[in-house]
This record gives structure tokens, sequence and C-alpha cells, in this order.
């Protein structure tokens, strides 16, 4: 019996390590060329999220030092706890078949010095692990200590596997030179790809310092990339990561269907033109929360197509605070609705919670709540705004309006950096059913006042300051 389990073994690995094994075999299609992969050894993760995950658990969401530090783990064929030799031969095709659920892009070629392209290994890597059949969760590994060069990429589905953890330990930069982009319109893509988790204690830089420079607040006539692109991905989770320098919006959610976002850090210059933390357009039942952002622009943006969007515990500044919108650009007919925004602080931004439309849209952004809000030295702590962009075209009814209705400012309390603290500035019956309950926004100037400023509102305010004129009291 001894021999027979020697013998099994070797060949188990002669094969796993042949040039000619499943794997590499695959590989030789997808690429078609002469490329073999430099290794076939695979490494799985001993973290793998699950929805179970709360608050209490997301204490390290703050401290990126301690993301990704838990230790990977190590797979013994003489598994201790094993009665027998076939129950040794077991754990062996155990370990051998977790193994095989992760692809370490090092094993596809990529370097990992932050000079050499690495593109080309990351795409090998998730062709690999897109057609892969077996069980579990398919991995592909960026591993820690570090640093991969990207240019454009796009990570497509569907895979076979439904589940897909795209886990980056190490860093992932983009290319200094701009004349480099092969797509400036997209860094990092992934499309229909249901149930993916991107995660893993790394960090995503997008060196967009000299997008900045070459375009400046240009924002419609200088096209540069947003660094990740997540689309038609249902059910996806994306946590425990960095994000830094975006040439444009940081995070873009298109056309999903359910998802999770939490444990982010986001950062960018306050000056930098056009850096949103996440944009959120077409989706549904999302929840974004436990993150810190600072850019800037929004913070977090929600736009047309989006519904039942939760956001809890998000810290943003410097940025432009939580904004839907904007809406009815260019006559357009633009729908949100059932937007909770909760549990969230502000310090030094721009705007706190916004609503912005364009003159001549149509559509409507409704059932909306901001609650439990707290901000220091912000301007606009509340601001509707449906003159956000005030010169209508030949093609502009300025008479239609996006309908503002059912919004409700509650248990909303902070200090002012200006004197106009709330700004609802709304279009003939275009504002309807706005409530303001237990606000409370003082002045961030010693022996200051605030006030607001109130044009065709129509709702209730109470227990508030200040007061507001176009409001029932």
């Amino acid at each position: 019996m001894h021999r027979k389990v020697a013998i099994f073994l070797f060949a188990i690995i002669v094969i796993a390590n042949s040039p000619t094994s499943c794997i590499a075999s695959r590989l030789l299609v997808l690429d078609g060329d002469d490329a073999t992969p430099t290794s076939n050894t695979f490494y799985a993760s001993e973290y793998a999220p699950t929805d179970d995950d709360d608050d209490s658990q997301l204490k390290e969401a703050f401290v990126p030092e301690a993301w990704g530090s838990r230790p990977m783990k190590t797979f013994d064929v003489g598994n201790n706890n094993a009665k027998t030799q076939d129950d040794s031969h077991q754990a062996f095709l155990e370990a051998m078949g977790s193994q095989a659920n992760t692809f370490n892009v090092i094993d596809y070629g990529a370097v990992g010095n932050g000079q050499v392209d690495d593109s080309i290994a990351f795409l090998k890597a998730w062709g690999a692990l897109c057609v892969s059949t077996t069980r579990g969760i398919a991995t592909l590994l960026v591993p820690k200590s570090k640093t991969f060069l990207l240019n454009s990429v796009a990570f497509q589905g569907p895979c076979r596997s439904s589940n897909i953890n795209f886990q980056i330990q190490g860093s992932i930069i983009a290319p200094n030179n701009i004349g480099a982009w092969k797509n400036k319109d997209k860094w990092i893509q992934f499309a229909n790809v249901p149930g993916l988790m991107i995660n893993g204690g790394g960090r995503i830089d997008g060196n967009g310092a000299g997008w900045w420079k070459l375009c400046g607040n240009k924002k419609s006539h200088c096209q540069r990339p947003t660094s990740l692109h997540i689309h038609k991905c249902d059910g996806f989770q994306l946590s425990r990561l960095t994000f830094l320098n975006s040439p444009k919006n940081h995070i873009s959610i298109n056309s999903c269907n359910g998802g999770r976002v939490f444990g982010l850090l986001i950062s960018a210059p306050k000056e930098s033109p056009n850096t949103d933390g996440i944009d959120i357009s077409s989706s549904t039942k999302l929840t974004i929360h436990t993150s810190l952002i600072a850019t800037g622009d929004d913070c977090i943006a929600i736009n047309s197509g989006s519904s039942f969007i939760n956001i809890n515990g998000v810290k943003c500044g410097p940025g432009h605070g939580i904004s839907i919108g904007s809406l009815g650009q260019n006559g357009e007919h633009s729908a949100v609705e059932e937007i909770q925004v909760s549990n969230c602080s502000f310090r030094g931004t721009q705007n706190g919670m916004r609503i912005k439309t364009w003159e001549g849209g149509s559509g409507y952004a409704r059932k909306i709540t901001f609650e439990g809000i707290t901000f220091t030295d912000i301007e606009n702590p509340i601001i509707i705004d449906q003159r956000y962009f005030a010169n209508p075209t030949s093609v502009m009814d300025i008479n239609k309006c996006v309908q503002v209705s059912d919004v409700t400012f509650r248990n909303i309390g902070g200090s002012s950096g200006v004197p106009q603290a709330i700004t609802l500035d709304c279009g003939q019956n275009c504002c309807t059913n706005i409530i303001m309950d237990n606000v409370n926004i003082r002045s961030g100037v010693p022996n200051k006042d605030v006030y607001a400023y109130c044009n065709n509102a129509q709702g209730t305010s109470s227990f508030s300051t200040p007061y507001v004129p176009c409001l029932s009291h």
C-alpha cells in the first residue's frame, strides 16, 4: 500500500508540472503562441468574504496596514489528522484541488517590478481562471510585496465558475506616460462576471497627475480613464482596497443588480478635477458602507437609472459630498428613486447632501432620505439645485423639469463654512414633499449666523435651524 500511494503521488506531481498539463494546454490555445506558463504552482487564500461580515468585523477598514495580513494557507499532504493512508491520499487530492483554484499572475509571466507592462500576464491568468471547471472559489491572485504595471485591460465574462475572486494583495499602477495608454476611457474593466469579488488589501494607483495637468477642469473635452469600471456584474462585492489618484472617477458601477462595497479607502488631492470616488448608474440594490473617500469631486454620485441604493457609514472629505445626479442633462429623461444615506460624516467638503438637475430635463428623483448625518465646516450642507446647468440650448424646454419629491433630511447636524447653509432652488412645481426634521446647522465662524435660501420648494420643516421660509412649519 505504501508503494502504491508513493507512486500515485509521484504521478500527480509529474503531471502537475508537465508543460502539457491541462492548464498549460489551455494557455497555448488562449495565447495563440508558443508561450508556456513559468510555473503551475498555485496558492489559495485564507480569506473568502461572505455576506455574514458585519461592521464589527470591518474595523480594519480604516487601517490599511492590517489588510491582507492574514497568512496564506499551506497544505500538508501528510495531514496529521488523517487516520489512514487512504485518508492522507484524499487530503492530498483536496489540497491539490484547492491549489488549482488559484491563478497567481506571477505564474503567467507577470514581473511585478512596476516597470515592465504585466497586462498580458494578467489576461493570461484571467483566461485560465475563466475557463476553469474546478469547484469552489476561483481566485486570481495579485501577490503582495510587488507592484504591477498595467495598461488598459478588460476582464470579460461570463466565466464557467460562478464564484470569481480577484484578490489584489500587492499594488497595481497605471502608466505614467499618457501617450502609452491604449484605452483612454477605462483602465481596469470587469464585464459580465456575476458573483465577482474584488478584494485583498492591496492598492490601485491611477497615476493621475499628468492627466489632471493636461485636462484641468475641462469635463467634456478631455477624455481620460476611469480607474475601475464594473459593468453587468450582478451580485458583485468590492472590498478592502485602496484606490489612489485616478485620472477621472475612481470607480464606476454600471448596470449591476445587487452588489456590496465596503472597506475602501479612496484618495486624491482636493484640487484634482473630476476625481469622483464612486459613480453609480443604471444599477439597483447596492450597499456601500464603512469606507473613507477623500477626492477632488463627488465622494459618491448616484446617476440616472439607479434605485434601492443604501449608503451607510461613509466618511467623506475633501470632495463635493454625496450627490444625486446630475440628472436631465441636455433634456434627457432621468430616474432615481429609493435612496437611503445614513450615518455618514462630511469634513471640509464643498457640498454635503446634494441633488442636482439640469433645466429642461424630465423624469424624477424621489423617495430619497438623508438621515443621521454629521459634518464639520462644509459649504452647502443641504442643496437641491435645479439650475445645475442654467444655459439651456435650443433642444431644451426650460419649462420641463426633473421632478424632485419625497426627500427627507432627518437628524442632521454640524457646522457650515458659509452663511447660506441650506439651498432649495427649484423650478416651479418641481420640488414637492421636501421634509426637514430635526436639522440643526450652525455657523462654523464664531458669532455668525446661517440662513436658508428657498425658491419654489414645497414641504414641511420641524425642529430645524435655520428657518426655511418656503416650507410649512
